[in-house]
């Protein structure tokens, strides 16, 4: 699928032929990206413009954040949270085809059962798996094993969202921003989240009264990461070089912390004398960018 610019925004097209078909043979021919973008443009812009899968696994570093991704369902998707990694498995990935990738920052999985997998590495970082749900035959439920960061724990917010929450502390490390789902015409298709242990289930109330295919998606944001010894050392050495970039605001998540400056000079020197780490906490973060971030000297 080919990308073209309206604007300043990057969107995606449908492949078109140079001789006529008929409408029903241009939609065989959509790919499952293409479905996606047809619901949720935006999502699918916001794609890193970066090829996957080459030689079957990739992993892609954003700013400090990692995201891993394979032509295996079953090895699950991988995202730095904390000082650590959580890794979300994705449905019936046992059944799943080997992944492809289509289009940049994509990886799309056939689960064989009326519903696809397709996961979008987005260019601030956070990573979606977006399902795609051709009929009415297919499951309405839809299971996510996390594999969590170390004494961390999935708990459900009040807006419908669910946290990645640190035992000992109560820190939110990461979360699922509240789910959706809309059919072909944009209507909403009632959905839910559903947690029981380490497993994420979205629940989609599709049935024949919606237009097929239905796109539904959770959505993972990092909320904090730490920064390396190493990392504070360069941070401590930058404190005085600061780019004239970093004044621009708002700051794109996370790529924030490339601002060195911009991380209190007390926390960085404490870290650095103390040879500590800096904790980075990013609150109320959007698709570009966060409100405000905090730095902290932590042990």
């Amino acid at each position: 699928m080919k990308k073209f610019r309206v604007g300043s925004a990057a969107g995606v097209a449908a492949v078109l032929s140079v001789m006529w078909v008929s409408p029903a043979a241009i939609a065989d021919e959509e790919s499952t990206v293409d479905v996606v973008a047809n619901v949720t443009p935006a999502d699918v812009t916001a794609a890193i413009d970066t090829p996957l899968l080459d030689g079957g696994e990739s992993t892609v570093t954003i700013d400090r954040l990692t995201v891993d991704v394979s032509t295996e369902a079953t090895d699950g998707v991988s995202i730095s949270a904390g000082s650590g990694t959580a890794t979300i498995g994705l449905p019936f990935a046992d059944d799943a085809t080997a992944g492809i990738s289509t289009d940049p920052g994509t990886v799309t999985y056939d689960n064989g059962n009326a519903s696809s997998s397709v996961v979008l590495v987005h260019d601030t970082g956070s990573v979606q798996v977006a399902t795609v749900i051709d009929t009415a035959a297919a499951p309405t439920r839809y299971d996510y094993p996390i594999d969590l960061p170390e004494a961390s724990s999935l708990v459900l917010q009040g807006g419908g969202g669910v946290a990645v929450v640190d035992d000992a502390t109560g820190e939110v490390l990461g979360s699922f921003a509240a789910p959706w789902a809309k059919d072909a015409t944009g209507k909403d298709v009632r959905t839910r989240y559903e947690v029981e242990g380490q497993t994420l289930t979205q629940v989609v109330e599709h049935n024949t009264n919606y237009v097929y295919p239905v796109v539904a998606d959770p959505t993972y944001t990092t909320s904090v990461i730490y920064l390396s010894k190493a990392q504070v050392v360069t941070m401590y050495n930058g404190l005085h070089g600061i780019s004239g970039a970093c004044s621009a605001l708002p700051i794109p998540y996370p790529a924030s912390i490339a601002c060195l400056g911009l991380a209190p000079a007390a926390q960085v020197e404490k870290a650095y004398w103390n040879k500590w780490r800096i904790k980075v906490t990013y609150y109320n973060c959007g698709f570009n960018y966060c409100s405000y971030t905090t730095y902290t000297a932590v042990p």
